[in-house]
């Protein structure tokens, strides 16, 4: 499985995602700029460049006509794909670490830090008119910050994962709290749902991936790892689920991609053991996606590089 490997970050990624098609592909880095690729070749469309800091989250409606990017300059955006051109811009107290449309994207949930003597909070916008959120949906003061925030089945609930290792699950109408688990003993960088959203996969630093029922929010499979994981993604083909991290960033010079461990593992979904790695960076992996197809993954990494990945017709024979 040859790579196709692509460098038009200047820093480390934060994210990566692809479009509902998967012909499209966004990455995102800690020194701002958002690039488009095409997930066949690897060709570079183009890129969305109007922030003044780090990009920390992409997500693409489900048309792939708007792109909405959350940013530590403290604000968000919402971009037209194909022209480039930013259609909605969101000031917000202090800087963002997610953007997410609801089904339908009529409603945008930005997850903003603290600032001052404000708790983290989720602030729901309406992506057609207003500048100032219709909701806001703050954490409770002294909880951990939170690192991700993301619509529900049908934009019923939202769920928010944080620092200390908890998944929480608000209900979307009303800001209400309706379940918290902390099954982690350290942060949670990410986490990402199946394509049905019946399920998603959590990313732990303690060295652990959990696989939930979105519903329930009960934990289903446990992957355990010798590593620091920062993100996880679940195929939609095939029973397997792509885990990654490695060694923390602050060490990389010092060491070699082999013990660093920045290998992205794969595990059987249902029986959780590990079935193979992919090797290639050289700085931990900070975000994983699947094609929709499922017939390719994309990596980004703390090294500046994004992996494209096209699996052999091998891999589909594994069990």
């Amino acid at each position: 499985m040859r790579p196709i490997l692509l460098k038009g970050h200047k820093g480390p990624l934060t994210c990566v995602k692809y479009n509902k098609d998967g012909d499209l592909l966004f990455t995102t880095c800690r020194r701002g700029g958002v690039n488009l690729w095409y997930s066949d070749d690897g060709e570079r469309i183009g890129t969305y460049n109007n922030h003044n800091g780090a990009v920390m989250y992409v997500d693409v409606n489900f048309a792939c006509t708007r792109l909405a990017t959350a940013s530590m300059d403290a604000t968000a955006r919402i971009w037209d794909v194909e022209t480039g051109k930013v259609l909605r811009e969101f000031k917000t107290q202090a800087g963002n670490r997610c953007a997410s449309f609801a089904t339908g994207d009529k409603r945008l949930a930005v997850l903003t830090d603290p600032w001052g003597d404000q708790p983290c909070c989720i602030q729901i916008f309406d992506t057609e008119s207003g500048d100032s959120p219709v909701m806001r949906i703050p954490m409770d003061v002294g909880v951990a910050k939170a690192t991700r925030a993301l619509w529900g089945p049908l934009n019923k609930k939202i769920l928010v994962s944080n620092e200390a290792g908890g998944i929480l699950s608000y209900e979307a109408a009303t800001g209400e709290c309706l379940i918290e688990r902390c099954d982690f003993e350290q942060e949670i960088p990410d986490f990402t749902y199946s394509q049905d959203m019946m399920t998603f996969i959590v990313a732990s630093k303690d060295h652990t991936a959990m696989l939930y029922d979105t519903n329930t929010l009960e934990p289903i499979r446990k992957y355990v790892s010798d590593r620091p994981i920062n993100s996880a993604a679940i195929s939609p083909l095939m029973d397997h689920v792509v885990i990654g991290g490695g060694q923390d960033a602050s060490a990389v010079t010092t060491t070699a991609g082999r013990s660093g461990r920045f290998q992205a593992l794969f595990y059987h979904k249902i029986f959780e053991n590990e079935i193979g790695s992919v090797q290639g960076h050289f700085g931990p992996i900070n975000s994983l996606a699947f094609n929709p197809d499922g017939r390719s993954f994309t990596s980004g990494g703390e090294d500046g590089y994004v992996r494209v990945h096209h699996f052999d017709p091998e891999y589909f024979s594994l069990e």
